[in-house]
């Protein structure tokens, strides 16, 4: 079986040799717009290594498209088959990166192990298998400062585990044990303000699974990173600040 993604180049490049003559940019916009009757809104176009076919991001999305602007790669990886290089990763991690002092820092449980000279922030959810595991992973790390937020978004009892962590007297305690998988009770009532003010940035930047990780150079990283490649990519981070 052909891989999905080599799959998708190669019907890209027959949809471009059955085209019309190459257009400019702006032809290529207009008529991917006029074709899906105004449903695809092109916030930006541009030409691809590959022959006849263009990069197209739409509402924080990327997909690929012929000269004509009819025919569309969607949910596929460009690749450059003889260097292996991913084409579509660095506009990816453009569009997916958040500047890390906009993080809504203040609302965040911080710790800092060792010097705390690499920056984290890590998105979790109490009801996310996968974060219970990467948050003892991220327990492990040194010299990095973790900030660690509340996102309550999987299921209705996530968000009463989260308000039970945000009123608690100690916050922090309780939340490492809501995600050790402990379930305490407490009140409830109490001001959540900056617990909504989370859920708004998540929201804002299309957070839409957890853990969603923030490096210190702004770089997103989503679900199971396997751990040397997140140890590399913090590293490289900390250099980058």
């Amino acid at each position: 079986m052909i891989p999905r993604h080599i799959l998708a180049i190669t019907l890209a490049a027959l949809f471009a040799s059955g085209s019309a003559l190459a257009q400019s940019p702006a032809t290529i916009k207009a008529n991917i717009e006029r074709l899906t009757g105004g449903k695809v809104k092109v916030d930006q176009i541009q030409a691809t290594p590959a022959p006849g076919i263009y990069q197209v991001i739409s509402d924080g999305e990327v997909f690929y498209t012929d000269a004509s602007g009819r025919f569309g790669i969607i949910g596929g990886t460009m690749l450059d088959m003889q260097t292996r290089q991913d084409l579509t990763a660095d506009t990816m991690n453009r569009l997916t990166s958040v500047p890390f002092s906009s993080l809504p820092l203040k609302h965040a449980i911080k710790e800092v192990h060792g010097n705390g000279s690499r920056k984290v922030a890590l998105f979790e959810d109490p009801n996310c298998p996968i974060c219970r595991v990467f948050t003892k992973f991220v327990d492990q790390l040194d010299d990095v400062t973790v900030y660690r937020f509340m996102l309550p978004v999987i299921d209705p009892s996530s968000q009463a585990l989260a308000r039970t962590a945000w009123c608690s007297p100690d916050r922090a305690g309780t939340w490492k044990a809501i995600m050790a998988g402990r379930r305490p009770t407490g009140n409830q009532d109490c001001d959540v303000s900056g617990l909504v003010e989370i859920l708004k940035f998540g929201e804002k930047h299309r957070i839409q699974n957890t853990p969603t990780v923030f490096l210190g150079n702004g770089k997103r990283l989503v679900g199971a990173t396997p751990p040397e490649q997140f140890v590399a990519e913090l590293d490289a981070s900390g250099k980058a600040q």
